[in-house]
């Protein structure tokens, strides 16, 4: 049944993959015992028995991973109570429960005349949705039941209709679904799968996915998956096809949820488990990445995307071996060697090759497929001398300074003050081959604790050791130059050297001497700001409540004189009064005033918004005066042409 299923998988990657000239032939992951174990985790509350879904989700879960049900017997009783009179008839929640009871394969026969007769409902209702049909149909045939001539038919009109409303991906999955259980009728689904191919989005050149995410991806890859093996007609597929949409799915194996652990596992079981063209994983195992003199073996796990052996045992080969710092290939087609007690790991002794430290990209070649992975080798350093001591900070002078050998510690004291610096000298070499090396950390510290009573006070100060041209690490400290970041802070201080490396096995943390250091006093303004700070640094913290922040608004302006106020009120309204007095002289006349409707609108309008004007002035503020006046300006608007139109015509009709 699993013989097509792989190769139409791969369609799915056919738009991004072909043509790649690095597409991937392998996965870099796989299932592990611990993603097994953190996703029966998130499935296992369903045994609690409080809702149909929840315990689907851990029915379907368990049995993906291959663990035995707890109390199924517990189980059984809690899906066949879930039948009763308060059953719910949705076509999701019976195929929860029918797929459940199906998984369990030891349950009491279901009332199958009630849910075969709420399927029937949905089935042949013409307004059901795609989903509402997979759901109802794979309940259907799961309760052993058939579907007719007619109703197929009937079904297969339904899903192209629809399908033309609404193309999305997810409907597409279940279309490929729904269509692996018509048989023969189901063909019409095939011409479909390209359609949803060139929608898949690929990332990085690695992965493959469609919109929506692992419950769309999984829907569509098992759905594609069954209708090629009901229709026997599996399309090309390639090796780095496959790979791709395996690795989206492993990228997802922290799925958090019950039903994204179904979807997940049911996708990858499907591709784990076709004969076809399994994806094999080839990996480092666990531990494996570091090389060393005392643990010298590169460990790689050849196995499928489940974490279970091969069926054929391929020949497992090192075709390179390449040093990223300068791409010095080390070593070419050297065999692993298979473990006697896991057929799914293989070593390689990388003594035989001698590689110095450093990280190694090894190309791993299994069958006809491989992966490249990286090594890290790791080397241990020693201090071949160390010196130290003072010399003149004008260098009027050779430093005076003493070897110590590591891991001692100088046994007197030394002293430096303001007119000296502190001078050391040091060389790392690699044990295994006696050449000087560098490191990416070289840490001076110094270090005081001074004691007062039963208090002690840390103070440190960090200073980076840099190499010259023979990688003789150097470290000078002019101790005046320095005053100022230890604080003028005077007294002993212990030197530490910190060596450190990605690519090293013995960094190494080693308190060598002791140095007495004595700093220039400060003076003026800059001690005057070092006390201040250094009193608000050991200052006790006090979380008292601040004093209550409140908002001062500006003074207003001192108001004018009431009489000047009434004045320049009066002024402004003088226009106004010789208006009405013109008129009375000269006589207003009202006869010929046209008394319709317009021109009755247009000075109430008018007037108005004169009124609307000393509002605003009094009371109103811009915004709401500008609403008032967009309506009446446009009814005045309006009366105001009309009326003017029918001035214009009486003048004409009176000449």
């Amino acid at each position: 049944m699993y013989r097509f299923q792989w190769a139409i998988v791969a369609l799915l990657l056919l738009k991004s993959s072909l043509g790649a000239p690095d597409a991937p032939t392998t996965t870099n992951s796989y299932l592990s015992e611990t993603d097994r174990a953190r996703l029966r985790g998130v499935v296992e509350p369903g045994f609690k028995l409080t809702d149909v879904a929840s315990v689907y989700h851990a029915v379907l879960g368990y049995k993906l991973l291959n663990e035995a049900i707890p109390r199924p017997s517990d189980v059984c009783n809690y899906l066949i109570k879930s039948c009763g009179n308060d059953l719910d008839t949705s076509p999701e929640n019976i195929y929860h429960i029918v797929s459940a009871w199906q998984a369990l394969g030891s349950c009491s026969p279901l009332p199958t005349a009630t849910l075969t007769q709420a399927l029937t409902a949905v089935i042949e209702d013409e307004a059901s949705t795609i989903p509402d049909l997979y759901h109802a149909i794979s309940a259907y045939v799961s309760l052993s039941q058939k579907l007719s001539e007619a109703t197929i038919t009937k079904l297969v009109n339904n899903l192209k209709t629809t399908l033309k409303k609404d193309e999305s991906i997810s409907n597409f999955g279940y279309v490929f679904h729904i269509a692996s259980m018509l048989g023969k009728a189901g063909s019409f689904a095939l011409g479909k799968i390209e359609d949803v191919v060139v929608q898949a989005d690929e990332v990085d050149g690695k992965y493959l996915q469609f919109e929506g995410g692992l419950s769309v991806t999984s829907l569509v890859v098992t759905g594609i998956a069954g209708l090629s093996a009901s229709q026997k007609t599996p399309p090309p597929v390639s090796g780095p096809q496959i790979v791709k949409i395996t690795n989206y799915l492993l990228s997802r194996r922290s799925v958090q949820s019950p039903k994204g652990v179904v979807k997940l596992l049911a996708a990858l079981r499907i591709l784990a488990n076709n004969e076809f063209n399994k994806p094999v994983c080839i990996t480092l195992a666990e531990g494996g990445n570091i090389v060393s003199e005392q643990q010298p073996l590169v460990r790689v796990k050849v196995c499928d995307i489940m974490g279970n052996p091969l069926v054929m045992v391929p020949t497992v080969i090192a075709t390179s071996a390449t040093r990223l710092g300068d791409d010095v290939v080390v070593m070419s087609k050297e065999n692993f060697q298979p473990s006697p007690d896991d057929k799914t790991l293989f070593t390689m002794d990388s003594a035989r090759f001698k590689p110095q430290r450093g990280f190694y990209k090894i190309q791993v070649s299994a069958g006809n497929v491989g992966n490249t992975v990286t090594v890290k080798v790791l080397s241990d350093v020693k201090v071949d001398y160390l010196e130290i001591g003072t010399g003149d900070a004008d260098q009027t002078t050779q430093p005076k300074l003493v070897k110590i050998a590591h891991p001692n510690k100088l046994g007197h004291k030394i002293e430096a003050d303001s007119q000296q610096k502190l001078v050391m000298r040091f060389l790392l070499r690699d044990t295994a081959n006696e050449k000087p090396v560098r490191v990416h950390q070289a840490f001076v510290r110094l270090s005081a604790v001074k004691s007062t009573g039963d208090e002690k006070q840390l103070r440190e100060v960090i200073f980076v050791a840099e190499p010259d041209a023979t990688n003789v690490y150097k470290f000078d400290m002019p101790v005046g130059t320095a005053a100022q970041t230890f604080g003028h802070q005077s007294g002993d201080y212990n030197i530490e050297l910190i060596v450190g490396d990605a690519i090293i096995g013995n960094p190494f943390q080693w308190n060598l001497a002791v140095v007495g250091l004595k700093f220039p006093e400060r003076t003026g303004t800059e001690a005057a700001l070092v006390d201040k700070s250094q009193g608000h640094k050991y200052q006790s913290i006090s979380y008292s409540p601040k004093p209550e922040i409140k908002h001062m608004f500006r003074e207003p302006e001192k108001r004018p004189p009431v009489f000047v106020s009434n004045l320049f009120t009066g002024l402004c309204l003088v226009p106004v009064l010789i208006l009405f007095g013109l008129w009375a002289k000269l006589g207003v006349n009202i006869s010929k005033f046209p008394f319709s409707l317009s021109a009755v609108v247009f000075h109430l309008g008018l007037g108005s918004i004169f009124v609307l004007f000393g509002i605003f002035w009094l009371k109103l503020n811009m915004f709401v005066t500008l609403r008032y006046l967009l309506g009446l300006g446009v009814v005045t608007f309006l009366a105001g042409s009309k009326l003017l139109s029918q001035i214009a015509h009486s003048q004409k009709v009176s000449r």
